[in-house]
């Protein structure tokens, strides 16, 4: 059974090295779409994982980035933000769609201990990222 939970966020952030648009410092609604698979079915229930069972763990994570600016913890920005006493988050890679779709996996999957198998972000109405990882193929 694959159970679908979108959610999204509001952040700021720039890319240095992704181009003179994504280099200046702008926003986006940020809406992440994540799957989950489960082996099991209550047969009393007929529900697999309760959606707001899911929301209890993965909502605190994304929401974690809300209405807060994504810097790089290298970009020379955060010295600015320091010295405002603004708040931000520092995150140990540029802030791409393709670096916030894996690291989002990795705290879900680690921090929830849920199985996610798929996650979508979509940073602008036309454009998004979907990271899968490769499954590890057992031997037989």
């Amino acid at each position: 059974m694959i159970i679908e939970k979108k959610y999204y966020f509001y952040a700021g952030h720039r890319n240095k090295n992704a181009g003179e648009k994504c280099g200046r410092l702008h926003g986006h609604t940020y809406d992440v779409t994540c799957y989950f698979e489960f082996d099991f079915i209550d047969k009393k229930t007929g529900v697999t994982f309760l959606f707001s069972d899911i929301d209890e763990l993965v909502e605190p994570i994304i929401k974690y980035y809300d209405h807060h600016f994504l810097l790089f913890e290298k970009d020379e920005m955060c010295k600015v933000f320091d010295k405002c006493n603004e708040p931000y988050r520092k995150l140990p890679f540029e802030t791409s769609a393709e670096n916030m779709a894996i690291y989002l996996f990795n705290r879900i999957k680690v921090e929830t201990k849920l199985n996610i198998v798929k996650i979508e972000f979509q940073e602008t109405k036309s454009s998004k990222v979907i990271y899968v990882p490769k499954r590890k193929k057992t031997s037989s």
